[in-house]
């Protein structure tokens, strides 16, 4: 009877089936995969005798005096007695027997002991390795193997490793198949047995997969990238897939094998326009059932495990989603599962414009919709050359020159509010016809006949959000002085390359007034100033508008708050929603403020919300934060910012707050100057706050300037048992060169001393005296100082500490006594 190897690469995905390379014989008239009979033929070690076995015309060569009544595939036909411990390479055994698979038979072991088997592929194929007997080797308990098992790793060495799938059984016959797949290169087959065995054995086929299809036993994921640095986590977008010119497909690991236990696999779907919307068909799941807990697919509208959970997928379940933002697709495997008969999945993905029709599918449909986009469309008139954008209608919006009929050209119109300025970002254009005879024209403001552009952008021209390679690419924005802007795309004639030009891009209206002044060459910085803003408002996060829409990550909002000379600022974050509940940060708060506490160190990887002043991170929320513990706030006498940091810049997947600020008229901190020989400088004193994370950041400094060539003293006391880090006070020279004017350290004050005096050197008539705070207590003390001369021919200086008053007058006394001493012998 004739060999059967039939691929089944016409299999449709819809069947929960495992798809393996059917590898068989008619079992009614031939021996073996390469024996059809086990007599008859002539003897290749012996010509004379005719009794020995005949092997299969194509691939079967005899096994030699060893076994005459065997045969074997021609190229390994050495290993007929003992297949172990072996490297089976594909060219080799192409050119021996024509075939691309075989037959894995060991011998009889006994245990304990272990046998590899080696496999090297060639270029643009993948392992296949289809185990169908087990007799003795190892156990199942219920979560895993004991005492033997059967592994498929990567690469030549035979080295087991415990976080990858391991097979077992005392006697199984597994139909179908257990599949195992490698895709990197080698591979090699791990047979182990670590108890006593009368009789431990193997039978399993093996095949050279091709790896060019996306169907069958030969799939492959395609349209998208695998991230590096990564198990399995691949990244698709609308331009990778259209530049693959086919459908994307994306899968579980070694599809449509048995994936790896204990892994968590992220595929992130984006677009590099609003207007793309995203259409997932899961094709094929198959997961061990009664397994939801461990073993499921979860489809979330964002960006992160934390976004909102479109649908959850186990067992058989499929299900076909339509989203326009972007989608997250989390695979989580448990344990392993006898009789390790799953698969896991596979999905196909189609990118397409939002004013495209869906196709049917059997598979129920969930559509997953941003709401702004139906007040975005009843925002423009799709009919006209002309298209504007009110600020009172909408606060923010994406454009599109491809949704409008702009015929020759196409202009758009940005007509903000009194106290508006207009950003724009030009997301993507491409501009085809040569010689600039196509522009793109950002003025600032309503185009005047006199008016020059902000910026000219000549065909030949094309820019992406994204490159080819998926990365994010820095954007081109613009920024208004008023409250119009206008665009233009201008083209001198119309050709055959017109209807395929294009710009788009978003627009925000920002109110200066209300919002923050929008600082240049940024995205969404802004300041406000004490002189000119609200004296009380509240602010929320940026990042929710289309204008970040597939910005560079990461997203970093800096809010900065400066108080004039007269004033100090109240920042207080209210609420805190959206925030990552996840492990990979931990916030500490204490005495001298909220910390954030990253599991890798690296603040970056997270999102997180920091209070700052200057370079000093006054409080840092983050990760596992507590709803219970705000508000937060600080009392701040200098500039000080929010910082809002997203760690992944896909649209509208950043955290929410809520802030709240208070410009206060207050003189009693900054940098003053001191001219008087004699005084005291007192804290200042303020109705404490009873919130439990309200924290006061002082850096007050006062330049002392005596004006007199004498002696310096000066006293400072606080009535307060609080450690260093909490307050000090500290004492420089003059620097004049430095921005602060502080010079060399002379002494610091802490205040569990409780009470020092400090005699300056020599006429050193000059100090710098700094206050630095950051404590949920406000700070309590009095410095005084005095100019004294000094009779005396030893003038030191140094801390003194303060003497009672009693201590005081003995020492008068003491001075009366050797002043009348000395009358008395001038007397005499």
């Amino acid at each position: 009877m004739m060999l059967c190897f039939l691929f089944f690469s016409s299999l449709s995905l819809a069947s929960p089936q495992a798809l393996w390379t059917p590898i068989y014989v008619d079992s009614t008239s031939q021996v073996d995969l390469w024996t059809q009979s086990a007599e008859g033929c002539k003897c290749s070690f012996d010509s004379r005798r005719e009794d020995c076995a005949c092997c299969v015309e194509e691939g079967g060569c005899h096994c030699g005096e060893t076994a005459p009544h065997r045969c074997a595939q021609c190229g390994i036909q050495h290993h007929c007695t003992n297949m172990c411990n072996m490297t089976i390479d594909a060219s080799v055994l192409v050119a021996k027997s024509g075939k691309t698979f075989g037959q894995i038979k060991s011998p009889s072991m006994q245990g304990p002991t272990s046998c590899w088997f080696t496999f090297i592929p060639d270029i643009n194929h993948r392992i296949e390795i289809q185990i169908y007997r087990l007799i003795s080797i190892g156990k199942f308990n219920g979560t895993g193997c004991e005492y033997g098992f059967v592994q498929l790793v990567d690469g030549v060495n035979p080295v087991p490793r415990n976080d990858m799938t391991q097979i077992c059984g005392a006697n199984e016959r597994f139909q179908p198949p257990v599949l195992l797949f490698s895709d990197e290169g080698p591979g090699t087959l791990i047979v182990k047995i670590d108890e006593t065995t009368i009789r431990s054995q193997i039978m399993a086929y093996f095949s050279f997969t091709s790896a060019k299809g996306n169907h069958g036993a030969g799939f492959q994921p395609s349209g998208g990238r695998k991230l590096e640095n990564t198990e399995c986590d691949w990244a698709y977008d609308d331009l990778l897939c259209q530049a693959d010119q086919s459908t994307c497909t994306l899968g579980s690991p070694g599809f449509p094998g048995i994936y790896q236990p204990n892994r968590r696999c992220y595929y992130y779907l984006t677009t590099s326009s609003p207007y793309t919307s995203i259409d997932i068909e899961f094709k094929v799941v198959h997961l061990p059932h009664g397994q939801c807990e461990t073993d499921f697919i979860k489809v979330h509208n964002g960006s992160t495990s934390s976004s909102p959970l479109i649908a959850t997928l186990c067992g058989n379940k499929r299900q076909r989603i339509v989203s326009n933002n972007g989608i997250l697709i989390e695979f989580s495997s448990g344990l392993p599962v006898h009789p390790f008969d799953y698969n896991g999945f596979v999905a196909s993905v189609n990118f397409f414009n939002t004013t495209a029709s869906i196709k049917t599918s059997e598979a129920p449909v969930t559509i997953a919709q941003h709401p702004t986009f139906s007040e975005e469309r009843d925002n423009k008139k799709t009919e006209a050359s002309a298209i504007t954008f009110y600020g009172n209608v909408s606060r923010s919006g994406h454009f599109d020159s491809r949704s409008h009929q702009c015929g020759h050209n196409c202009s758009f119109f940005f007509i903000g509010k009194p106290n508006d300025v207009i950003h724009l970002t030009l997301l993507n254009y491409h501009l085809r016809v040569p010689s600039c005879q196509t522009t793109l024209e950002i003025y600032d403001g309503m185009q005047m006949s006199m008016s020059l552009p902000m910026k000219v952008i000549c065909s030949p021209i094309k820019k992406h959000s994204r490159e080819s390679s998926g990365s994010l690419q820095l954007q081109d924005t613009f920024l208004s002085t008023k409250n119009t802007m206008s665009l233009f795309l201008k083209r001198s004639q119309i050709s055959s390359h017109s209807e395929s030009e294009f710009v788009d891009g978003a627009f925000l209206f920002h109110n200066e007034h209300v919002d923050g002044t929008l600082q240049p060459d940024t995205v969404c910085d802004v300041g406000f100033y004490g002189l000119s803003s609200n004296t009380v408002g509240e602010i929320r996060n940026p990042g929710l508008q289309h204008l970040f829409w597939n910005s560079p990550s990461p997203i970093r909002c800096v809010q900065n708050f400066v108080p004039a000379t007269n004033q100090s600022i109240t920042l207080k974050i209210v609420s805190l929603n959206k925030l990552p509940l996840d492990k990979k940060c931990q916030t500490a708060c204490g005495d001298s403020g909220c910390r954030c506490l990253p599991t890798d160190g690296d603040l970056k990887t997270v999102n997180h919300l920091i209070l700052s002043s200057k370079d000093n991170d006054l409080s840092c929320l983050c990760g596992d934060f507590q709803q219970e513990w705000l508000p937060v706030g600080i009392r701040s006498w200098s500039p000080t910012s929010i910082i809002y940091s997203v760690a992944h810049s896909v649209w509208n997947k950043g955290f929410h707050y809520q802030a709240e600020f208070t410009f206060h008229s207050d003189i009693s901190c900054g940098h003053q100057i001191l001219n008087q020989h004699s005084g005291h400088i007192t804290s200042v004193e303020l109705e404490e706050s009873t919130q439990l994370n309200y924290y006061y950041f002082q850096s007050c400094t006062w330049v002392l300037d005596s004006n007199v060539l004498r002696q310096l003293t000066v006293e400072i006391e606080s009535d307060q048992n609080r450690p260093c880090t909490s307050w000090n006070i500290t004492l420089h020279e003059y620097g004049k060169r430095n921005p602060d004017k502080t010079g060399k350290l002379l002494y610091t004050f802490c205040p569990r001393s409780r009470n020092k005096t400090y005699a300056l050197p020599w006429e050193t008539n000059i100090i710098v005296i700094r206050l630095n705070a950051m404590t949920r207590t406000l700070p309590s003390f009095t410095f005084r100082w005095r100019s004294q001369i000094t009779r005396s021919n030893t003038r030191a200086s140094g801390v003194v500490p303060a003497q009672s008053s009693r201590a005081t007058v003995i020492s008068l006394a003491k001075v009366l006594i050797i002043v009348t001493f000395w009358l008395l012998i001038v007397t005499l």
